[in-house]
């Protein structure tokens, strides 16, 4: 017998109330600091529901890495790349979540073990990112702008890598550490025009 489609939409509705609450908690507290019952209670519902959904926290702690990479995720598939723009403007977006940037850093340095459940998730998200980036740099070549020594695919790990260190350098120092600031003094490094001239670059 199939799920009525009400059942269904509400199912689906309660997942996502779960979602928004976890990333919430975890943005405040971080991974060990988040109980399950906390975020029942915050969406309403009862332990054992959420559970039902996500039997375990790390199961829920996935489902919530790859809701917080929905922004990034939605633009890998871009035919121009993801603009360097937007990557800087999420490091300015992050620094209101400290938790969720923790979260992130922990568990993208525990999925290097290949027999981590989400190792594969986490080399595709990279390779798919860089290559993204790399595209997206493609028009920094095209117009003599992508300083010498450089090739897009180099400048997109730099700059990727730039913002995971500098990102867990702010979690130990939260005053002296300006990771949008500094990712855009290497990307001028990188790149001999303003950004904005590529961003409106013809695809």
């Amino acid at each position: 017998m199939s799920t009525p489609p009400g059942r269904t939409t509400k199912g689906a509705a309660k997942r996502e109330a779960i979602l928004a609450a976890a990333l919430e908690v975890f943005g405040e507290v971080g991974l060990h600091g988040a109980s399950l019952r906390e975020i029942a209670s915050r969406v309403g519902v009862s332990h054992q529901s959420l559970m039902h959904y996500f039997p375990t926290k790390n199961a829920l702690l996935m489902a919530v890495l790859r809701r917080r990479d929905e922004r990034l995720r939605s633009h890998f598939d871009d035919e121009g790349g993801m603009s360097l723009t937007e990557l800087v403007s999420l490091a300015e977006d992050n620094v209101h979540s400290p938790g969720v940037i923790e979260l992130y850093n922990m568990a993208s340095a525990e999925a290097t073990n290949s027999d981590h459940p989400a190792h594969a998730y986490y080399a595709e998200f990279y390779e798919s990112i860089i290559a993204s980036h790399a595209r997206y740099l493609q028009r920094a070549v095209e117009r003599g702008a992508l300083r010498e020594g450089w090739t897009p695919e180099t400048a997109a790990r730099a700059i990727l890598g730039m913002m995971d260190g500098l990102q867990l350098q702010w979690l130990y120092d939260r005053d002296d550490v300006h990771v949008a600031e500094t990712m855009k003094l290497l990307i001028s490094a990188i790149i001999s025009v303003p950004l904005d001239e590529l961003d409106n670059a013809e695809k």
